[in-house]
């Protein structure tokens, strides 16, 4: 699984790779999204078409651990966003 990550999370970034996820750019074909959607402004990821076509996972990092983004991962289960 490809995995873009924003800029701004940096520690968790590192903490998946350590744990062997492959992250890559936005220039890469990606699986899914982990940022705070609090500080990220989703729309200027669509310069990014290199997402599967059949769908992507966003998972929201705001009161996230490492552990629960990897069971997100893993499981591709979460909560609704609203």
């Amino acid at each position: 699984m490809n995995i873009f990550i924003s800029n701004d999370l940096k520690e968790l970034r590192e903490k998946l790779i350590e744990r062997g996820y492959n992250i890559v750019s936005c220039n890469e074909v990606y699986d899914a999204i982990i940022c705070n959607l609090k500080e990220t402004d989703l729309s200027q990821l669509r310069m990014c078409n290199n997402y599967k076509s059949n769908g992507i996972l966003i998972i929201d990092s705001g009161s996230k651990n490492v552990d629960d983004i990897e069971n997100i991962l893993i499981n591709r289960s979460y909560s609704s966003l609203f």
